[in-house]
């Protein structure tokens, strides 16, 4: 997971001094980043149901927000800024049709290492792993990430009532194959 941020913002026809990120702008980025790392991986690993091109679309989200982090609004939520680019990308990787390549345990699990999950938890985001994309993406960020509907509606450029009815269909869904699996 670690990212060089040196060099990556480039401008065509602009001056050399101008296509680099001003210091102050890469250290704020950064420091901005670290809170909501961790959070922004696993939402993305766990929105593409744990797949090998999950680490190409965190790579992809963590290249673009630092790219455009000028136009972040300083007075704006910095997650929810960065989440709206990852919920972009996951959304273009959808669109396209591309196939998932699962990352699996021994025992034919998607591997989920963080042992500081409840297991009851873990069991819920493992059923979750079986809801459709768009469920499976506002589930993980209401739960997981703990992200308000207000929240997700502007990350997901949703509706309130559409985020609602997504979620409360995910919910359904989620207990029902807990209920199969029982």
């Amino acid at each position: 997971m670690a990212l060089n941020l040196d060099n990556i913002v480039r401008h065509p026809g602009r001056a050399a001094s101008e296509q680099i990120v001003e210091t102050a702008d890469k250290d704020l980025f950064l420091q901005l980043l670290v809170p909501v790392k961790k959070h922004l991986y696993n939402f993305i690993r766990k929105s593409m149901n744990f797949s090998q091109e999950a680490d190409d679309i965190f790579q992809d989200t963590l290249l673009k927000s630092f790219r455009y982090f000028h136009s972040f609004k300083r007075d704006k939520s910095f997650k929810t800024w960065i989440f709206t680019i990852a919920h972009n990308l996951l959304k273009d990787h959808f669109k396209t049709g591309r196939g998932l390549v699962l990352i699996e345990d021994a025992d034919g699990l998607p591997v989920d290492e963080d042992p500081s999950i409840p297991r009851d938890v873990r069991d819920i985001y493992q059923a979750a792993a079986g809801l459709r994309p768009r469920q499976r993406e506002i589930f993980y960020l209401y739960y997981y990430n703990e992200f308000k509907v207000p929240e997700i509606v502007r990350i997901t450029g949703l509706t309130r009532v559409n985020v609602k009815f997504i979620l409360h269909q995910a919910r359904k869904a989620v207990k029902e194959i807990m209920e199969v699996g029982q």
